[in-house]
This record gives C-alpha cells, structure tokens and sequence, in this order.
C-alpha cells in the first residue's frame, strides 16, 4: 500500500495538481475577501496601445508590425494579470516595488513551486533519449590553413592555390617552410584539437562544413572563406562518442526542470487569464507597418516576447 502511494506522488500530474492547490492556498491565505477579484476587467485601450506605438517608433524608428504590437499587447497583458494577482495574494504588503516587480514575484514563486517536480521514474532517461545529441561532447579538428588573398591575387587567386596545391601534395605534411605559400592573414594558421564551433568563430562556419568533410592526412583546396581562398591539411577528426546518461545526468535533470517549470509557468499564466475580462481596442492600421508575413522584414529588431 505504501509503495502505491509513494509511486502516486511521484507522476507529474499528481504533482502540479498539488502546485496549484498551493498556489492558491497561499492566495486563500493572503488575500482579502475584498480583494477576490473583484475587478476582473483587462482594458488595453486605444491610448495605451498608442502609447505602445509611440514608444517602438521612438525606439526603432519605425512603426512596429501587426504581430510586433500584438507581442506588445501580450506582454501588457500577462504583466497586469500577474501583478492583479500578486497583489491580491498580498505580495505587495510592506513593499515598495512596481508594478513590473510585482509580477516577476509570482513568476518566481510559481518557479520554486514548480521545482518541486521531480521526474517519474524512467522520465529522466526517456528525456535524456530523445535529447541525446544536446548531450554529446563536441567534436575535435586539428588542421593547418594557407591563405590565398584574392584582394591582392585577384583573378589569379584560384589558379596560384591550385598551384601551389600540388607541390604541398607532392612535399606532404606541413612544413614550416611549406606553409610560406600563402599570404599572410591576422588569423590562427594551425587549429589543434579545436571544435567546430572554435574554430568557426575564426574562419567562418561554411569554411569549417567543407573542411569536416575532407579526408584526414592529406592536403585539400581550394576551400573558400568570407576573407578568400584557403588550402588545408586536416591531421584528424574525432567525432565524439555518444553520450551516457549516467555521466551527464545532472545536466538532463536540470533542464527537464527547466522545461517543466516553463510549461507550468505557461499553464499557470492562462489559468489566470481566464479569471479576466480581456478587452484590446481596435490597433489603428494607419500606425502600424504592413508586412506580408512575419519573417518578411530583415530588419526586424527582437520581437517581442508575450511570455
């Protein structure tokens, strides 16, 4: 009987079900009869989406698009949700903060409520399995580059790497002196035991997708860059093995609980917003840039986040 109960407490929907019954007992405990709700009206009139306009025309100097204002529009929304609520638990009491601060107190208490989940058993590995490559070691390059500058080459550039490519093959390995062929570059000439995404950072990450594919022990080109043309000797590539949970299982427990807390968050958030009356006033269309789709403009700043 005793292990029932234990394995009972242990699922995920058993848990958040006590979560919420203790998130709402704090308001029960906290609020005031008075408080309850009593108004449950979310106006965001037309000054205030206005005012929204305004301020991301003085931002980005343009006007926002329709899904832009409509993030903007959420974010209100959600904040006003949880800072109503957060007062009417009484976590306002004694302190002077924001409205803003206010909100971000219930997100943090529903976090550490949320934290108290802890995976059934097999959750974790089922997790870890199809999440598994998040969890792999990266990958090891070690190569040498010689550089071809086509600012100073010109239309000549490919031709003298090609040239230049058949006496490296015939000398072999890389020499000091061999590898005074090229041109000189303010960038790392030998990568030893480097990722790829090191050596991305350097040489641009086209550049490191061609030279993954080479054969190792051998020299390649021409591979082209953002700066010009190269010619490379790849000593080796070590793909890392696949990961073991038991040695990374910290790691997966911390971001299952991240992706928990998120989605309790989440469900929390539209629990709430169905306690309210949500009115939004019609958006001017005159104010707002029309775009074709969402992806439509490339100099779009962040948009912004209604969660």
């Amino acid at each position: 009987m005793s292990n029932r109960v234990t394995r009972l407490f242990t699922e995920p929907l058993i848990q958040f079900l006590i979560i919420g019954a203790c998130i709402y007992g704090a308001y029960a405990f906290f609020g005031t009869p008075e408080e309850d709700f009593r108004d449950t009206r979310v106006h965001v009139d037309s000054a205030r989406i206005n005012g929204f306009i305004s301020e991301w025309e003085s931002r980005w100097n343009r006007p926002p698009t329709r899904e832009e204002i409509d993030g903007l529009i959420q974010s209100y929304i959600k904040e006003d949700v949880l800072y109503r609520q957060a007062v009417a638990m009484g976590l306002n009491e004694d302190d002077p903060i924001t409205r803003r601060r206010m909100a971000q107190k219930l997100e943090f208490l529903t976090s550490d409520l949320a934290m108290m989940v802890q995976p059934a058993e097999g959750e974790l590995e089922k997790y870890f399995n199809e999440n598994s490559e998040a969890y792999r070691a990266p990958d090891r390059m070690t190569f040498s580059q010689v550089f071809f500058d086509p600012d100073s080459r010109g239309n000549k550039t490919l031709e003298d790497a090609e040239k230049a490519l058949a006496k490296l093959k015939a000398a072999g390995a890389p020499t000091e002196e061999s590898m005074q062929v090229g041109d000189g570059l303010m960038l790392q000439r030998d990568f030893v035991s480097a990722t790829p995404m090191e050596a991305a950072r350097q040489m641009g990450s086209g550049f490191v997708e061609a030279v993954v594919q080479l054969e190792p022990g051998a020299w390649h080109g021409p591979v082209l860059s953002g700066y010009g043309v190269h010619l490379v000797y790849l000593y080796s590539y070590e793909k890392s093995p696949p990961p073991v949970f038991e040695n990374v299982q910290a790691a997966v427990l911390e971001n299952w609980q991240q992706e928990q807390r998120e989605k309790f968050n989440a469900d929390f958030l539209e629990n709430l917003k169905t306690r309210y009356e949500i009115v939004i006033d019609e958006i001017p269309a005159d104010r707002i840039l029309d775009v074709p789709d969402s992806n439509a403009t490339d100099e779009s700043p962040v948009k912004a986040a209604a969660s």
